[in-house]
């Protein structure tokens, strides 16, 4: 962009599940052949990532002139899952599908192609044409997590031979992507963690963490991995790897020595720590005839429990926290008791176990903002957003925030290990990209306890109206007004665009009252829908965009004059598609193309 320039962007209509962009004064040529209908997309999954949650077509008619109707459809199996139809006064450009059928529920998962029928009427044959095929994709991966061997087996020195980690997976339609895995140590925490992408899902494991560490002797391991396709559906399994080592207790301690030991201080059933296992001892084991563990509440009450003879004596009982029912306890400490019969040959014995949480409650709190108005030109170069989070029973152990854009996009994201609760911003994305003016970003953050439990906590960071210092003057940064579609009407729009409307213009306006001895010219742009095509491109460059982006400037001007500005300060131009801020190919970032520049000149 220019030095001098201001931008104000322009967004043409409220946002809709189905994309339709009209263009007028197009030059038809009247050949019906040149119908089609084409997706640059492998498929969609509603429930996968942003990237993916639906599936964009680009439609090209033949012969405007002469259609009399026309219908999509998204057909599988034969089968319409989902139509759209119009007459030679509707004729998108583009079509979005989310994946839903005609009374709302998910289409069938599987293989589909878009279909077009163009009727010319009488005399003139129909047309059809027919995309490429795509996929809907609405089953997440499943698969396992293995270890060959089964058990690590430390050495006299405490040294361990690495184990094969395989991790499968699969898809009913999709490709498999990439997987992570996290394996946590016994108290509930990441030990070490791997990842990679497909077909590569084996590693070896020296049974060392990240630090350097090795597993302790005696313990368990559990393995978690995230399995994910092509279109970010995402899917969950597990596994387990022991390490042998000294026992506990062994034969030739005296009866009345067992135990039982929570290995974590707690678990979230919710969480990533979702059993309390509870490691036992039985002492002189030859001789048991009977055992009973029983998880008693924080009033001495039994809420669940585990028994068994002498032939099934378990080193580890996990516990769920549900009840004898088959429900969830109530949230709070617990103990274990662990009571032994060793028949005639020795004297009973119980004993109990240290304290541990049961944890159902995720972080609550809030994001506080050390601006009430963001300006990173202007103001303060940065914003600070403090997590302020607690945990009913629990220590918060992690954090990760994420800034969306405007357009629901990530931005930027921060993440940080508690007790560190503030991330400093610039105002700038992972891409180096300033914040649009006027505009708000969302930001939530998962904030996590020790035991897993994930709260969410939402924020909003209000941008001002950004002002930079040139050369020659002043250039204010964009800043967007709505628009009716293919107008330049910016009060017939939704009620609560229009509200925003208003309020831009008002703010705006005050801040244009403090430059009164510059001159003001207002350049009109806007985003090229047949960028990929130069002939149709020059059509729609000066007969639809040029217009279009001066009217606009036109009524950005007339709204600022109404508002008490002096007409004789203004120019305006419109220059449609020339300029652009970014290609107008980028079909998730083009709305910045969609505004109207500021020049402040003395």
């Amino acid at each position: 962009m220019k030095k001098g320039i201001l931008s104000i962007v322009v967004a043409a209509g409220a946002a809709m599940a189905l994309s339709v962009v009209l263009l007028s004064c197009q030059t038809a040529k009247p050949n019906t052949a040149g119908n089609s209908i084409q997706t640059e997309q492998a498929g969609l999954a509603p429930n996968g990532d942003k990237e993916h949650s639906t599936i964009d077509f680009t439609l090209v008619f033949a012969n405007k002139e002469g259609i009399k109707s026309w219908k999509v459809e998204m057909v599988t199996g034969g089968n319409p899952q989902k139509q759209w139809s119009g007459d030679a006064k509707s004729l998108p450009s583009t079509l979005s599908w989310d994946g839903k059928n005609e009374s709302g529920s998910p289409a069938p998962e599987g293989s589909y192609t878009a279909k077009l029928t163009v009727d010319y009427g009488s005399g003139t044959p129909a047309a059809a044409a027919e995309s490429s095929s795509f996929i809907l994709d609405l089953t997440a991966p499943t698969g396992s997590v293995s270890f060959s061997p089964q058990q690590f087996s430390p050495d006299a020195q405490g040294m361990v031979k690495p184990v094969t980690v395989a991790i499968k997976g699969s898809s009913a339609v999709a490709k498999m992507d990439s997987w992570t895995l996290d394996i946590m140590d016994p108290s509930g925490k990441v030990f070490r963690s791997f990842d990679g992408k497909w077909p590569g899902a084996e590693i070896q494991w020296d049974g060392k963490s990240s630090g350097g560490d090795v597993v302790a002797p005696g313990a368990s391991y559990s393995a978690n991995a995230t399995l994910k396709d092509e279109f970010g559906l995402t899917g969950q399994v597990s596994g387990a790897i022991t390490v042998s080592g000294t026992p506990t207790t062994t034969v030739g301690q005296a009866p009345g020595t067992f135990s039982v030991t929570p290995q974590t201080a707690g678990f979230a059933p919710k969480g990533t720590v979702t059993v309390e296992k509870l490691a036992l001892a039985y002492g002189k084991s030859e001789s048991v005839k009977s055992w009973k563990l029983e998880v008693l509440d924080a009033n001495g009450s039994a809420v669940k429990s585990f028994s068994g003879d002498g032939m099934n004596m378990p080193k580890t009982v996990s516990w769920d926290g549900k009840n004898e029912s088959g429900e969830l306890s109530a949230e709070g400490s617990y103990t274990a008791r662990l009571s032994v019969d060793y028949g005639g040959a020795f004297a009973a014995g119980t004993t109990s176990s240290g304290r541990f949480v049961l944890d159902l409650t995720p972080p609550s709190g809030s994001i506080d903002l050390s601006e009430p108005l963001f300006s990173p030109i202007e103001g303060s170069p940065t914003i600070t957003l403090t997590v302020n989070a607690t945990s009913r029973l629990a220590k918060i152990d992690s954090w990760r925030m994420e800034i969306n854009d405007p357009e629901d996009h990530l931005f930027m994201a921060f993440e940080a290990k508690w007790p560190t609760k503030e991330a400093v911003w610039n105002g700038k994305s992972m891409k180096g990209e300033l914040v649009q003016s006027a505009e708000n970003y969302p930001v939530v953050a998962m904030v996590r306890d020790e035991f897993g439990n994930t709260g969410e906590l939402k924020a909003t960071v209000p941008v001002d109206i950004l002002v930079e210092k040139t050369a020659t003057g002043f250039r204010i940064l964009s800043s967007r007004i709505f628009f009716k579609a293919y107008t330049a009407d910016y009060q017939d729009v939704r009620p609560d665009l229009a509200s925003q409307n208003m309020k831009r213009l008002d703010d705006m306006a005050a801040k244009l009252k403090k430059f009164p001895n510059y001159k003001i010219k207002l350049v009109g742009h806007a985003v090229m829908i047949h960028w990929d095509d130069k002939a149709l491109g020059d059509i729609e460059q000066k007969e639809v965009l040029i217009p279009l982006s001066k009217d606009r400037a036109d009524a950005v001007m007339k709204a600022l004059v109404d508002r008490g500005l002096d007409a004789s300060r203004f120019t305006t131009d419109g220059v449609g598609a020339s300029d652009q801020l970014v290609p107008d190919s980028d079909l998730a970032n083009h709305w910045q193309n969609r505004r109207v520049a500021f020049y402040l000149e003395k």
